[in-house]
């Protein structure tokens, strides 16, 4: 399948790279939901959340991310990354005993300084907004908004495929180019979980517990496939319709649940790190 929309966005692109202008539709606006199946790429946004399970106000940034998806579909590429001191696990009892953090989780958190600013709080496609990368999930919304204004300058397509006996999981990944650009370009290829079911702390339940012991987890960073920051896939000019392709094979850990999880490739400048197309594919 994903050949077949491989060929007609080419064969799109090349026809688009003879005019000046990119016409329309590129973006859904009006809210309406955008559906990254389509040969014609939409505009995705990454958005990397900042989270624990022993912070008490973190479930706000999950619903901001539920929020933002009911509104924009495809739009919205989520990700929670567990770490610093609200991510820290209990070494004594039954709570919060679940270990979220990751190698390539903590690498980003201090890279950003994420954590230390305070959770939950969030980057949206790393941009630097006020001269601060990082944004409360109230700003998030706003933010989204102004970059669905963008047209994509590419388009990612993920194609898994797993074997459910070995655990083997093979991804062809191809970045198509709508625009000709000088960049040096990385791309980073995540293994994301949802739907894990342990401890968290919530100051806004209805019941006033704080305590929520079956919180629904979700877009839960697991690991960085090809490393904390991927590995470069364009250093200079490239042109439009022009593809460049990767792929991976990777062994998936025991723990984890494969019909829960999913692919997330982004592509991002090598110097401000800023992301200028993300992708998501459930594996089935």
């Amino acid at each position: 399948m994903k050949d077949i929309r491989l060929i007609i966005l080419a064969i799109g692109l090349l026809f688009i790279g003879s005019c000046d202008e990119i016409e329309e539709p590129f973006i859904e606006y009006q809210g309406e939901c955008g559906d990254a199946s389509l040969p014609v790429p939409i505009k995705q946004i990454l958005i990397e959340e900042f989270t624990g399970h022993q912070c008490g106000n973190c479930p706000e940034g999950a619903e901001m991310i539920k929020t933002l998806k009911e509104l924009y579909c495809d739009h919205i590429i989520p990700i929670a990354i567990h770490a610093g001191y609200f991510a820290e696990i209990y070494t004594n009892g039954e709570k919060y005993t679940y270990e979220y953090r990751t190698g390539d989780g903590n690498i980003i958190d201090t890279y950003f300084e994420a954590s230390s600013s305070g959770v939950p709080n969030g980057m949206i496609n790393r941009k630097e907004i006020d001269g601060d990368r990082t944004q409360n999930p109230a700003n998030w919304a706003t933010v989204v908004a102004e970059m669905l204004l963008e047209k994509p300058v590419m388009d990612i397509l993920v194609d898994p495929g797993v074997d459910n006996a070995s655990r083997k999981l093979d991804i062809d990944i191809d970045v198509v180019f709508v625009n000709a650009m000088n960049e040096d370009l990385m791309l980073s290829v995540y293994f994301v979980e949802d739907s894990i079911t342990s401890w968290q702390k919530d100051y806004s339940f209805p019941s006033g517990e704080q305590d929520i012991e079956f919180y629904a987890h979700n877009h839960v960073l697991r690991d960085a496939i090809n490393g904390t920051w991927g590995e470069q896939i364009v250093s200079g000019q490239v042109n439009a319709a022009d593809i460049k392709s990767k792929s991976y094979n990777y062994i998936i850990n025991q723990d984890w649940d494969i019909k829960n999880s999913s692919i997330i490739a982004f592509v991002y400048k090598s110097d401000t790190k800023e992301v200028l197309q993300a992708s998501q594919t459930f594996l089935e």
